[in-house]
């Protein structure tokens, strides 16, 4: 078959068109594969890139700003460079999760300490207590006073009545104390003096005293303590003196006086052993009276943490001259008591 020479001839043209194109894309394409590969080659390995975008991602990371200055290192990271920005966002919740634990074990160790504040509660004790007390001084109404020698011994027969007790408050150095005593005696053996056969004297005498004090020493692992106290003490003092015949004729006189004296003194408590202590109690004072003092020295045993037995030796004296009324006494004689905190 022949073909017209103008066709013959575009033919021939459109196939040397085609094999230039062909030459002209393959080598473009060879000149392209050379500089993917040069640059292939002239990049560092993957590890050493990850291992220089994760210290100066460390670099840029301020520990003690917590996670909020590891958030804000490094904004531009995942778009530049996604394997980089997972390991900087892996290191920085590495960061922040160290920060926090350390928060955490601050906050746990904080609150593993003690704590200061005070567990000092009202501590309160009442000791009922009987004092076996000799009576010796004088006491007197008016112008007839007589001599009282009432001893140890006799104190069963002349007793007619006692009620005796101390009750204690106390919270921290704080110390509020009372002592209560109200006793009547009958003396059928007081010397009535030359003008008078006999007499038969009565006293009723009520003793209150309200105290408050501060603990200036204390040593609770030894047991040991110091109080100085303060306050008054209220007495109440009756009177009866019936007089028998003799050179003048049987009389009875009878009469009450109260007054207040102001007392300062001291107390101490020391533990002999985890059930044995020592304690005593010393004050004076005055106003109401000339002179008044007391001491007090004495022990104690723990029967257990509430209950506590008592034992010692007390005296008290008192010198009021007033307004017709004498009652200058000493009384003293041991005492026994009971203990009964709560």
């Amino acid at each position: 078959m022949s073909l017209n020479p103008n066709k013959a001839n575009t033919l021939a043209a459109l196939i040397t068109l085609m094999a230039a194109c062909t030459i002209s894309i393959s080598a473009q394409t060879s000149a392209v594969m050379r500089n993917v590969t040069a640059r292939a080659e002239s990049l560092p390995p993957k590890e050493a890139v990850l291992q220089k975008k994760s210290v100066s991602f460390a670099e840029d990371i301020d520990l003690t700003a917590g996670p909020a200055g590891a958030s804000e290192a490094n904004p531009d990271s995942e778009s530049s460079d996604p394997v980089t920005a997972k390991g900087g966002t892996i290191a920085a919740a590495g960061a922040a999760n160290a920060t926090n634990e350390g928060h955490a074990a601050t906050s746990k160790a904080v609150s593993a300490s003690p704590q200061s504040v005070s567990s000092e509660k009202w501590q309160f004790q009442f000791s009922p207590y009987f004092w076996l007390a000799s009576l010796h001084g004088t006491g007197g109404v008016g112008n007839r006073t007589v001599q009282v020698d009432e001893s140890f011994s006799d104190i069963f027969h002349s007793l007619d009545f006692a009620l005796m007790g101390v009750f204690e408050a106390r919270k921290g150095k704080l110390i509020v104390l009372t002592d209560m005593e109200y006793v009547a005696i009958s003396d059928d053996k007081a010397t009535p003096g030359p003008l008078f056969s006999n007499v038969n004297a009565k006293f009723k005498t009520f003793i209150f005293d309200p105290e408050v004090g501060y603990r200036v020493f204390d040593n609770p692992a030894k047991g040991q303590s110091v109080d100085v106290l303060g306050g008054i003490r209220v007495w109440h003092v009756s009177t009866e003196l019936n007089f028998g015949a003799g050179i003048l004729p049987a009389l009875q006189v009878q009469g009450s006086r109260n007054w207040v004296d102001g007392i300062v003194g001291l107390r101490g408590k020391m533990a002999l052993s985890p059930k044995l202590f020592a304690t005593g109690k010393f004050d004076l004072g005055g106003g109401g009276s000339k002179f008044t003092w007391q001491i007090f020295a004495g022990g104690g045993y723990n029967i257990n943490e509430k209950i506590a037995l008592i034992a010692g030796y007390r005296v008290l004296d008192v010198n009021y001259n007033k307004n017709n009324f004498v009652y200058d006494m000493n009384q003293r004689g041991p005492i026994m008591g009971l203990g009964f905190k709560f």
